[in-house]
């Protein structure tokens, strides 16, 4: 599946944190964190972090970048 430069900033970020764990829900904790403005709970360094943000915020909707991640992580085929 193709992914436009949004969503593959996203599906790298939620690979990047998601796979270490075997979970989508804590790269989706954090991208909660950062767009809640609450920079006390911030604890996540990311140099894409920008990036990210601005990709969620631009897209519609998760659904194509959050499901190829969630078959990266769980190794669907």
């Amino acid at each position: 599946m193709k992914l436009n430069n949004d969503e593959q900033v996203l599906y790298d970020f939620f690979v990047t944190f998601g796979k270490g764990v075997g979970l989508i829900g804590y790269p989706i904790a954090i991208l909660a964190t950062w767009t809640s403005g609450d920079e006390e709970n911030d604890i996540v360094v990311y140099p894409h972090k920008q990036e990210v943000i601005n990709a969620y915020c631009s897209l519609d909707g998760l659904d194509k970048p959050l499901y190829e991640a969630i078959k990266e992580i769980k190794g669907w085929k």
